[in-house]
């Protein structure tokens, strides 16, 4: 997050911090990808930390915090993006996420050129993507979070979650065939699944 760091409720300490501290740089990647802002993804970040504070009494033990502190953040993005009607998508490399790529440099004659062209083309695909399917897919994309995880936060049934996600990368393949090496590789999205260490350079793993 390039040194942000949340600022957490004097009162925050002990246990209220030890469950929350370490989901925050998750929530702001998922704040900027939903809001494509990233002043916006630290007020986001800001704001979900405080009402997750404020509202802590009514947590219960024994369940889901990670689930439940996401759900707060994903209402709050909704909220920003109901307010914006249209918000551009943050690349992956600015979230400090792995994107799909183009081909290798070696196949590419004007590197530059191509690199742009990808950019522009992935960040208009992904504002076309609908608000619940940008919200699967990036969920789906921390690798920490199954699919259970994914529907708590949603709101929506496991099976609801899955058909956005798939819709998601098949609309995002569609969009960036052109710069996928022949024949394109399906762009993989599994949630809780850990990325593997040589995936190929056309896969979102």
């Amino acid at each position: 997050m390039n040194g942000w760091s949340v600022r957490m409720p004097r009162r925050g300490e002990g246990k209220f911090e030890s469950l929350t501290r370490p989901h925050v740089g998750a929530l702001w990647r998922v704040a900027l990808r939903m809001t494509g802002d990233r002043d916006a993804a630290d007020d986001l970040t800001q704001e979900t930390c405080l009402r997750a504070y404020r509202a802590f009494d009514r947590f219960e033990d024994g369940t889901n915090y990670r689930a439940w502190i996401f759900r707060i953040m994903t209402n709050l993005c909704a909220d920003f993006l109901r307010r914006k009607a249209r918000a551009p998508f943050a690349t992956m490399a600015e979230a400090d996420e792995p994107l799909p790529t183009p081909a290798p440099e070696s196949e590419r004659p004007d590197e530059q050129l191509t690199a742009k062209r990808f950019r522009d083309a992935l960040v208009r695909a992904m504002e076309e993507l609908a608000p619940e399917v940008r919200l699967a897919l990036s969920l789906a994309l921390l690798k920490e979070l199954s699919y259970q995880e994914i529907a708590e936060i949603a709101g929506c049934p496991v099976g609801t979650v899955r058909s956005r996600i798939s819709r998601g990368r098949q609309q995002l393949q569609q969009a960036l065939v052109e710069f996928m090496p022949t024949p394109a590789p399906s762009l993989k999205v599994v949630a809780g699944t850990p990325r593997r260490k040589n995936a190929g350079r056309g896969d979102l793993t």
